[in-house]
């Protein structure tokens, strides 16, 4: 009788890179939370990507609905829960990951309680209790280069004015965890970890039922954006630049081991090489 982890093989990066390289063409990449606002946004930018194919797969609760969201025949989808009674085992985790050298891991609830915290989708379990196993997961598939988790700026201020009152039910100490629990496993496997900490969300796609989406507020440029090691920024981020620095993150030779805040601001887009220097000024 096969176990459900038996047959998962790891397989080895290409000899022309090393541990912490950028994703490269035709590379497999795993994204978490694709059907998020953020998420759709890196999909969409990693499949347009000029001459890249990159293969993606997506890990979403509800296939269907993930297929329909993103409307792309060349992803593949695998059906995963994260949370509640049908979660997935950590075998699955793996073999969802298994051959990848990127992931991104893009997940989130509300801050406050609401009906997305039904079947235990609360920031403790998501935030922090699914991050670290995706996060454990990863470090057990040797292919792994790089991996993005996105969270939020206030993380290490909570006992600041305005997140004291966003972590009331504490998200932001679920995501340092879930932070944390990155750091470690790319200590442990050694590849490079990315945490990119946005401010407030802003601009669509629209799937979160905040002020931001009430009043559809749009805020900065295109891709225009402050970038700043830590967590010291404050202020609102469009979705879109969010995205893009998330893909700088897995293709930019510049980004190894970095967290940093992020908000939009009215300058034009950073070219390539403005996210190098970005990166290296870290």
């Amino acid at each position: 009788i096969q176990m459900p982890w038996e047959g998962v093989t790891t397989s080895t990066p290409s000899s022309t890179t090393n541990k912490k390289s950028p994703i490269k063409s035709n590379d497999k990449v795993v994204i978490f939370g694709a059907t998020g606002g953020v998420g759709q946004l890196v999909t969409k930018k990693l499949s347009a990507r000029d001459g890249k194919n990159y293969q993606l797969t997506i890990a979403a609760r509800d296939a269907a609905r993930a297929k329909e969201t993103l409307d792309n025949d060349n992803i593949d989808v695998v059906e995963l829960n994260l949370v509640g009674d049908n979660k997935a085992t950590d075998a699955e985790l793996q073999a969802a990951i298994e051959g990848a050298t990127g992931v991104v891991v893009s997940v989130g609830t509300t801050a406050f309680p609401t009906k997305r915290w039904d079947g235990g989708n609360n920031p403790k379990a998501i935030d922090m209790e699914a991050v670290t196993r995706i996060a454990n997961a990863a470090s057990n598939v040797e292919s792994v280069r790089r991996m993005v988790l996105l969270t939020s700026v206030g993380v290490s201020r909570t006992k600041q004015m305005p997140f004291l009152i966003l972590n009331l039910f504490g998200v932001l100490d679920a995501k340092r965890a879930g932070e944390d629990a990155v750091k470690s496993a790319a200590g442990e496997a050694g590849f490079s970890y990315s945490i990119v900490r946005p401010g407030r969300l802003v601009g669509g796609p629209y799937t979160n039922l905040d002020l931001a989406n009430l009043f559809k507020i749009e805020g900065g440029a295109e891709n225009g954006v402050d970038v700043a090691g830590g967590d010291v920024l404050l202020g609102d981020c469009k979705r879109d630049a969010c995205a893009e620095a998330v893909v700088q993150c897995l293709e930019n030779e510049s980004c190894v081991d970095l967290e940093f805040s992020l908000v939009s601001n009215e300058d034009t887009a950073l070219t390539n090489d403005g996210w190098s220097s970005a990166f290296t000024s870290m």
